[in-house]
């Protein structure tokens, strides 16, 4: 069985690596408008959080795992916040919609987990999701600044996928 301790150090290594700061920004509709979906979209970070928040509670019979559901869903919400900024920079308000203007909705959240097997596999598709979604943000900018936020949120859900993978090969 995987060790909290060992999850928690993976955590840990990317705490000390700063995020940049968000930088001025002209306003800019289009590209805050493809911003969306990773802010709130069905698979963006909202849905990653209350997922998250989701599980945490529903596995509390498995306090390690639960806890570190909840780490994860706090740097979920890091992501959020700063995401939201970027937005208010590029003139928009952080609402909970995604890039086509759909609001948000608790129906995102996958209720129906039969066990942590399932809720892994569901997060590892989540996070290689996000993951795809920031890399496309990058495609769509030059700024150099916005890049290299998304290039550290990029270190986060790397390190987020790695985690459910090592959780889902204990189960095995």
């Amino acid at each position: 069985m995987i060790k909290y301790e060992e999850l928690e150090q993976m955590l840990n290594r990317n705490r000390k690596v700063p995020y940049p700061s968000i930088p001025n920004l002209y306003p800019n509709k289009k590209y805050a408008n493809l911003i969306y979906n990773s802010f709130a979209g069905k698979e963006g970070e909202l849905t990653a959080i209350t997922q998250y928040i989701y599980e945490h509670i529903d596995f509390k019979d498995k306090e390690e795992i639960s806890t570190i559901l909840l780490s994860i869903a706090i740097e979920e919400m890091h992501h959020i916040d700063i995401l939201g900024e970027i937005l208010i920079n590029l003139g928009e308000k952080p609402i909970y919609k995604s890039s086509e203007g759909k609001d948000w909705c608790s129906n995102n959240v996958q209720y129906k987990i039969k066990d942590i097997k399932e809720a892994m596999k569901i997060n590892i598709c989540s996070e290689e999701t996000a993951i795809a979604g920031y890399m496309q943000l990058m495609r769509f900018t030059n700024n150099v600044y916005l890049r290299k936020v998304y290039e550290r949120i990029i270190l986060d859900e790397k390190t987020h996928l790695e985690i459910f993978r090592k959780i889902l090969s204990s189960c095995q």
